[in-house]
């Protein structure tokens, strides 16, 4: 179910400025995994192509085993040469682990090629303690950016009082609005830290299905980009196998989703989307249902958004520009 989008359609962003801005990233990239999901490894070349100050990379267990995120990170901040940005390896399983739900997640993963090796030193800092040392550094002041599952970031809450408030603010892709049968994939890896890290108090803003999925990008959208660049020249090859899997499972038709660069565009233009109130819960001890997020309207004093409308065409039209560089 898509719902109603009252924005005005097809603004033009190509030539809006793109304020700067301190920004944290939790992440479970998978590009560079060969077959494995495109969309973090867009939202971080897109990052890496704007004005962010990115302060640090934590990566975390999701789309692949949390040492492969880690290396696919190091491959990306060396493709664009930035490996000044402080990289840290966070939670490898969730809080609560799930059998049934674990033995689906590692028959997926086995599809997925072997991640290459690259080379350099891994990151000795862990994912709490550089998210606390980034956040002390610069308090009041850092927009973090949640990829993944929230098993880092409640983990942080656990382990570094006060953090909640001296985040600047949460945007996060995770859940959905209406599906109340089926998780959403961040949330249904561990609904024990999502539940957390939803109900902290913090300023969150969250982007669901339904919208990102309303953000479709063709193999040809992204072949038309120059390729030159090593970053998005692997974008572009992961795409060609990526696209026909999203297609085949039926999750979307014409392209596929960029959920993760959706919600980058939402921390640069938030402009083309509207957010509303929401009080969420989500479900845990219900197998079938387990990882849904039940999402209340109209709570006028919740510091938790959820994403209800996008101006697709002008997300779409900037988020090739922000992989353009």
């Amino acid at each position: 179910m898509m719902i109603k989008n009252d924005l005005p359609r097809g603004r033009s962003l190509l030539s809006a400025s793109m304020p700067s801005q301190k920004i944290l990233i939790d992440t479970d990239v998978s590009l560079g995994t060969p077959y494995a999901e495109i969309d973090d490894g867009a939202a971080l070349i897109a990052l890496l192509n704007s004005s962010a100050e990115i302060q640090g990379i934590t990566t975390v267990y999701g789309n692949v085993p949390v040492p492969d995120a880690t290396t696919n990170v190091l491959r990306l901040l060396g493709f664009a040469g930035r490996e000044d940005i402080p990289v840290a390896q966070g939670a490898e399983q969730a809080f609560v682990e799930d059998p049934q739900w674990l033995a689906f997640l590692h028959r997926w993963q086995s599809q997925y090629g072997e991640t290459p090796a690259w080379p350099g030193l891994r990151p000795a800092e862990s994912a709490t303690d550089l998210i606390g040392e980034i956040v002390r550094q610069h308090p009041d002041e850092i927009t973090l950016l949640a990829f993944g599952p929230l098993t880092n970031l409640a983990m942080a809450i656990q382990g570094l009082p006060g953090l909640v408030n001296q985040v600047k603010e949460i945007v996060m892709m995770g859940g959905s609005l209406h599906d109340a049968e089926q998780a959403e994939f961040n949330i249904r890896n561990d609904p024990e830290a999502a539940m957390q890290v939803l109900q902290a108090g913090w300023p969150i803003r969250l982007l669901g299905l339904e919208i990102t999925r309303q953000v479709l990008f063709t193999i040809a959208d992204l072949t038309t980009l120059d390729g030159k660049d090593p970053a998005l020249a692997m974008l572009q090859q992961q795409a060609a196998q990526w696209v026909p899997i999203v297609e085949a499972q039926g999750w979307e038709v014409g392209g596929c989703a960029l959920h993760d660069a959706v919600a980058v565009a939402a921390v640069f233009h938030p402009e083309i989307f509207q957010f509303v109130p929401v009080s969420v819960q989500v479900i845990m001890d219900d197998h079938r249902a387990r990882g849904v997020v039940q999402v209340e309207r109209n709570v006028s004093d919740s510091r938790l958004q959820m994403a209800v409308a996008v101006d697709a065409d002008a997300c779409h039209d900037w988020i090739l520009q922000a992989l353009a560089g």
